[in-house]
């Protein structure tokens, strides 16, 4: 007895220690992943990276675009061909099983985003169709179990992007799955009256089923079994901001520095997520606080289709690459591979192409920040440091290029391919003007950099009357303060939010040249508990305050009329609006405020009778 007390003590002791280092080793894995990018301190590197490649791949790949003699236009997309034809669910599954990709070569394809620019990869994982192009555990419908490839793309890039410096992502739609019975998106095959595109009518229980036994278990697995990763690209969002936010937790608590993009969220209501998606091949136009992502396609599908041969020309993707860092956002730029694991020849000649360029340029890309001037007739400008980088897209016939409203003197211009180029400037209190050579020395644009003494500084943009006299003062020609941002959602479009307090403001400067009296309106949405908090907007010397309205759903706007102006003379003035006292939530979403020319001012009533107007 004593000695079995001895023997079972040694192996309690011994399990003891065995768990020990157990958790040790789990705890330095989950050290591995935290400090691996907070080390590289990931958001800024997120912002300095500019440029990414999107990778739409899976069994869909190998259709083509086809099915059964029924083509997929080319104006759709081709990754969609499950739902385009209602293929069954066990169908689609055979089809599945013949999904092997022997060309795949993962150093290729890594390889290949690098001589392009781009410094990450995101790879779909899951796509609607619901099979998973890694090894997955959670279900044998998955490249490694279910095809005859039987290796994991996701494992192989892994490593790659290693190797190569480039960070790895991935895609996963959360809301989508035809293959899954409770989720959303098959209306064929399953009798789920949800699963329709009717709006956010879902079965709690059931819906829940399916993020709880495959979405979150799946999302779990990729952020576990693949090292860093560098961002999550969910899609098509969810219906209640608490579904959301427990897959922005879910990341964050095994890789807390992993960055996720708003489609995380129900695309109608608050961002969530780290950082904006615009939409689909969507180009902004500038002027947005919150950091953003723009991913396009090199056709018209994601996926590959035989039929899309509409590729974009190197100088389309170059200037698509140049307006969007010049707005202050990142471009994810799609390529197909085929379903044997090819990337197209065109695609391989558009990147060589376009690599070369940025090559050449790069110093006018990496780490910089926005075009502070807004539309530039001639181009785009990017900032580093004092210099500010001037991509000449319409060569001036005059040889002048100007740059308007730089407090800055500049002193230094140049050719950023031939510093020795030194180009000469004239300045003006308000503007600078450098003489050009007589022709562009690069294509499709060509990049000259100004010098100037310390960190450019711009006077503000000033919103001038139109021909009917009337004034509309929107987000682009907005200078916010405080908390207050200049924003975008899919449904509520470019906005003003985020303010909560008198220290958080919005203002415009506006000149005036035909003088007269005025009726200022704002247009804005507001949900229920913002409902009577009050704002002050200040034009020139009339001051008028007034409580918020209730609009309705998230971003419904409506414009209210807020009072009159009895005359404004001809001149310049500055037109600020702030929340009147602090709250815990936003003040309202601006759309726009409103200054037009009256010819009564009306005594009584809201003022919502535009027959008075000019």
């Amino acid at each position: 007895m004593k000695s079995s007390g001895i023997i079972l003590n040694a192996i309690f002791i011994f399990f003891m220690l065995l768990t020990s280092c157990i958790e040790k080793q789990d705890k330095n894995k989950k050290a591995e992943y935290s400090n691996s990018t907070d080390k590289e301190n990931y958001p800024e590197w997120f912002r300095d990276a500019k440029f990414g490649m999107f990778i739409h791949w899976g069994p869909y790949s190998q259709l083509a675009g086809e099915w059964n003699g029924q083509k997929v236009p080319v104006d759709k997309e081709a990754e969609w061909i499950m739902h385009w034809f209602k293929i069954p669910v066990d169908e689609y599954r055979n089809i599945a099983r013949k999904f092997n990709p022997i060309k795949f070569n993962a150093k290729e394809w890594v390889g290949l985003a690098k001589s392009t620019g781009m410094k990450y990869i995101v790879l779909t994982a899951k796509h609607c169709d619901g099979f998973a192009m890694y090894h997955s555990k959670v279900t044998p419908y998955n490249i490694v179990d279910w095809t005859p490839f039987k290796r994991d793309p996701m494992k192989e890039l892994a490593q790659a992007c290693a190797e190569e410096g480039i960070k790895l992502g991935f895609y996963y739609n959360q809301k989508m799955d035809w293959d899954h019975p409770l989720a959303f998106g098959n209306d064929w095959d399953y009798d789920n009256y949800w699963a329709g595109y009717g709006g956010d009518i879902f079965h709690q229980k059931k819906y829940s089923t399916y993020l709880e036994e495959k979405a979150k278990p799946q999302v779990q697995e990729l952020m576990t079994n693949y090292g860093p990763i560098g961002s999550v690209w969910f899609d098509s969002g969810l219906y209640t901001p608490e579904q959301g936010q427990e897959f922005v937790d879910l990341v964050h608590s095994i890789q807390p520095s992993t960055r996720i993009n708003s489609r995380v969220g129900n695309y109608s209501q608050e961002l969530l997520g780290d950082y904006q998606s615009m939409s689909d091949n969507g180009l902004p136009a500038g002027g947005l606080d919150e950091y953003f992502e723009c991913p396009g396609t090199l056709n018209k599908t994601w996926g590959y289709s035989k039929f899309d041969t509409l590729w974009k020309s190197p100088e389309t993707v170059i200037e698509n690459l140049v307006r969007i860092v010049s707005s202050g956002g990142n471009y994810l730029l799609n390529i197909g591979p085929k379903g044997d694991g090819e990337i197209p020849s065109a695609t391989v000649k558009i990147f060589e192409q376009v690599g070369q360029w940025v090559s050449r340029n790069e110093e006018s890309i990496y780490g910089t920040t926005a075009n502070p001037f807004g539309k530039l007739e001639w181009g785009y400008c990017t900032v580093k440091g004092n210099k500010l980088y001037l991509f000449v897209r319409d060569w001036p016939q005059d040889g002048m290029l100007y740059i308007p409203r730089l407090k800055n003197k500049v002193v230094s211009a140049y050719l950023l391919l031939d510093q020795s180029k030194k180009m000469k400037v004239d300045q003006s209190e308000n503007q600078a003007c450098i003489l050009l050579p007589s022709k562009p020395t690069d294509n499709p644009m060509t990049v000259i950099v100004a010098e100037t003494n310390g960190s450019p500084q711009v006077n503000p943009m000033i919103v001038l009357q139109t021909e009917d006299g009337s004034m509309n003062l929107d987000y682009q020609k907005a200078i916010p303060h405080g908390k207050a941002m200049r924003r975008f959602n899919r449904k509520g479009g470019y906005h003003i939010s985020k303010w909560t307090g008198p220290k958080d403001s919005v203002e415009w400067f506006i000149h005036v040249d035909k003088a007269g009296a005025f009726k200022v309106s704002v247009e804005y949405g507001a949900k229920k508990e913002w409902e009577g908090r009050r704002f002050e907007l200040v034009v020139g010397n009339s001051t008028f305050s007034m409580p918020v309205q209730y609009t309705g759903d998230w971003f419904d706007y409506f414009k209210f009329p807020v009072g009159y102006i009895e005359h404004l003379s001809a001149g310049d003035y500055k037109v600020t609006i702030r929340p009147k006292e602090s709250n815990d939530d936003y003040l309202m979403w601006l759309r726009s405020i409103s200054i037009s020319p009256v010819e009564k001012i009306k005594q009584e009533g809201w003022g919502v009778n535009e027959d008075f107007h000019k």
